[in-house]
């Protein structure tokens, strides 16, 4: 019912929020209670100042519309600023150690700690040392502290009570909240992984099932023109080859999604080589300049299948799109590193990339140019990698001129 008053119909994005406003209103209502007890008891008995307990009873009051008209912070420091005030009157006015009115000032502590929580932590800690102040101000007679007082280990017992309990709510506290910080990751990662399910699903069944269509009409032709079937059966391994990079794609996007990080110290020349060699000879890259610029001991650490993984991507996109039309075809491609990153450039000058594509070209199964097959999850797995290896893909484009994309990775 408390619950049900104070949140209303407000949405809240954390735990820690709605946490916030449900422990303040409570400990609003408890001080409310106790401010009632205590006037009954003086109001029988006729002993005491009930007047300023009634006004502490209406602050609470108060504090409690506040909240829930969402002044949530307005409520809980004005809260605190009367339990302090309070606590202080009565340490001054009667015998504190007679009757402990000065033990209000441990709730006062620890239910900051606990309202405002590790994220306002230096909120709750400005009230603990208010207390504690307050308290010093109220008992503390520095001229016969020493331990033949009486006072003496009452007081030095209060403030070890009080610290022990400040530092295990700080620590628990801290504990639930680095817990909420990884399931919002987890539910931010989880409905992005349950978003990019859905669309996998959509294009991976139009994407396989096109080349099949196309198989069974091409066998079709070829069991009725036997003489064309050398042309039909080329068109059958095209189609079959589209299959299988598609296949290729969604394995590499699975094995980084899965499998952890493996860390080896590779020499990086040797690599890029091969991919090239590799690559170069998929296409009609004959004409095709080719340049790797790099020095020949150059070393990083990282993983090398998700590395080859982006180099695949990158280096197959600038074979594919390059434009043979032009006098001097080029493909380059340059690493170094700096300040501890390693920088990896691939420079192309083929039919470059639109501008209005330029924000969704690592989008999953985006495809910006229909001039060649592919899947549209190529520049998506390379961003997917990168990011698994702590880096980072950003490219220029410039439409019929070229595309230079850069790969930047811990050394």
């Amino acid at each position: 019912m408390i619950q049900k008053f104070v949140l209303r119909d407000r949405v809240l994005e954390t735990e820690s929020e709605k946490r916030k406003i449900i422990l303040g209103a409570y400990l609003i209502i408890i001080y409310f209670f106790v401010d009632l007890f205590f006037v009954s008891i003086n109001f029988f008995n006729r002993v005491g100042d009930a007047s300023s307990l009634f006004v502490g009873a209406i602050v609470s009051i108060i504090c409690l519309l506040l909240i829930r008209w969402k002044y949530v912070n307005t409520a809980i420091i004005l809260q605190l600023i009367r339990c302090n005030a309070l606590a202080f009157y009565f340490s001054n006015t009667e015998s504190a150690v007679l009757t402990g009115s000065y033990v209000y000032f441990i709730p006062s502590s620890l239910g900051a700690l606990a309202v405002f929580g590790y994220r306002e932590r230096w909120m709750g800690i400005g009230f603990t040392l208010l207390s504690f102040i307050l308290f010093m101000t109220a008992i503390l007679q520095p001229a016969n502290f020493h331990p033949n007082d009486r006072h003496f280990y009452l007081i030095i017992n209060f403030l070890i009570v009080l610290v022990i309990g400040i530092l295990i709510l700080i620590f628990f506290d801290r504990l639930v909240n680095n817990s909420e910080k990884n399931i919002l990751q987890k539910n931010k990662e989880l409905m992005k992984a349950n978003a990019e399910l859905d669309r996998f699903v959509y294009s991976a069944s139009h994407d396989l099932r096109a080349p099949l269509t196309s198989l069974a009409g091409l066998i079709h032709l070829a069991q009725r023109d036997k003489a064309d079937a050398p042309t039909y059966l080329a068109l059958m391994a095209e189609r079959l080859n589209v299959m299988d990079n598609y296949i290729k794609d969604i394995v590499e996007y699975s094995r980084n999604t899965r499998l952890e990080v493996s860390f080896s110290k590779i020499n990086l020349r040797p690599v890029i080589e091969e991919v090239v060699n590799t690559l170069k000879y998929s296409t009609d890259t004959s004409k095709v300049r080719i340049e790797i610029k790099l020095e020949d001991g150059l070393k990083i650490k990282t993983d090398e299948s998700r590395l080859r993984v982006i180099l695949n991507n990158l280096i197959g996109n600038a074979f594919k799109y390059q434009d043979l039309s032009k006098s001097n075809p080029y493909l380059k491609v340059q690493a170094a590193i700096q300040d501890n990153q390693c920088f990896i450039t691939i420079e192309d000058n083929g039919i470059g990339i639109k501008p209005e594509h330029h924000i969704k070209v690592f989008e999953m199964f985006y495809r910006a140019n229909d001039s060649a097959a592919g899947s549209g999850l190529g520049l998506y797995i390379a961003r997917e990698t990168a990011d698994k290896l702590k880096g980072k893909i950003s490219f220029e484009s410039a439409y019929g001129l070229g595309t230079t994309f850069t790969v930047s990775i811990p050394a």
